[in-house]
């Protein structure tokens, strides 16, 4: 790599950092971190995580995580979004991180971490809503790192698949692409199972509460906005249970389909059918693919970052708070990911007919 090169690279990553970091400083919370704030009150209380308030929808780890967020916070006289920020802002730190790895590192590593680094969709996401999506994202992307060196790194996966569910169940069916399968190396059944029984006892000690995770939990589906198959809804005779059904049909044909691909190409197959198929679906989750969707760039991943960027900068929900008719919606996003996946099926399959 040219030292014009490095120097540019590190220039770009800098204005990426500066951007998260300003986007940071001028946050002034939201309902999540109100909800943050809730949930670290009930646990330096001892009381019931899920009986006491709807607004929490996650395994237990990400509680203790923001109730430690919230003591640090007072220690150091800040506000909890401050420190949630700053740990989000690390994990971004962290991905780019892996996915230079994954990459190859070198130039190419470099150019995928800036990629996914300065990307608007990941930055707003951050800076703006303070998701933290990108923690589960972020184990995620260790598994497949881990895997790539089965079977020495066996543990290492199937930990850093526990420890994606347990943040946030946003990556459950990505343990069923790590089963071998077409030649491809893999976990075994049982070790693939792991991650599921971790994430069931950590609700072991909280059985009391089963009605309110069973309701707030496992039935929580997300925003009821018109979208993707969410439309079915609005028409006149449909069953109400068939969003979820063509949803779990999809996301079962998109795991046997992928255990004939690579696992970051699976695991980014995935990820766009559950936001097309969605039944439920929020702005922030659009954050999904962005980070294994750098690994592989193209004209797919450049018109959803388009598209979705614009969207929460305006959008159905306000965004950043700009009103413009021009920028794309719900439907616009949802076209977007129809577009990347044909295109990403159409550029394997062209690199395949090469090989």
């Amino acid at each position: 790599m040219t030292r014009a090169r490095r120097v540019f690279l590190a220039a770009a990553f800098l204005a990426a950092l500066g951007l998260r970091v300003a986007l940071l400083v001028r946050f002034s919370g939201n309902f999540d971190v109100g909800s943050y704030a809730k949930v670290a009150e009930i646990v330096r209380r001892g009381g019931d995580l899920y009986g006491e308030t709807h607004r929490y929808n996650y395994a237990p780890a990400w509680a203790v995580v923001v109730s430690a967020a919230a003591w640090l916070a007072a220690m150091a006289n800040v506000s909890l979004g401050s420190v949630i920020g700053g740990l989000l802002l690390g994990t971004d730190l962290a991905t780019a991180w892996v996915l230079y790895r994954l990459a190859g590192r070198g130039r190419r590593g470099a150019a995928v971490a800036l990629l996914f680094f300065a990307n608007p969709v990941s930055v707003i996401t951050t800076g703006h809503y303070l998701q933290f999506d990108n923690v589960a994202i972020l184990f995620l992307l260790l598994a497949i790192l881990a895997a790539r060196r089965l079977p020495e790194r066996r543990v290492g996966a199937v930990a850093a698949l526990s420890a994606s569910l347990l943040v946030k169940h946003v990556t459950a069916f990505f343990p069923l692409l790590f089963v071998g399968g077409s030649g491809r190396r893999g976990l075994g059944r049982f070790a693939a199972a792991v991650p599921y029984a971790v994430f069931a006892a950590s609700f072991v000690p909280f059985w009391r509460s089963w009605p309110a995770i069973r309701e707030n939990v496992f039935g929580y589906r997300g925003g009821l906005e018109v979208y993707g198959v969410g439309l079915l809804r609005t028409l006149p005779g449909v069953p109400a249970w068939l969003p979820m059904a063509l949803f779990l049909a999809a996301i079962a044909a998109v795991v046997v389909i992928g255990r004939r691909l690579e696992l970051a190409r699976a695991s980014l197959r995935l990820f766009l059918v559950m936001l097309l198929f969605t039944p439920g679906i929020n702005e922030y989750y659009f954050v999904w693919p962005i980070a294994l969707g750098s690994l592989f760039g193209g004209a797919g991943y450049a018109a959803y970052t388009l598209m979705a960027t614009g969207f929460l900068l305006g959008g159905s929900l306000g965004g950043l708070g700009l009103e413009n008719a021009h920028l794309p919606g719900w439907h616009g996003v949802w076209w977007s990911l129809v577009f990347w996946y044909a295109w990403d099926e159409r550029s394997r399959a062209r690199r395949a007919a090469e090989a």
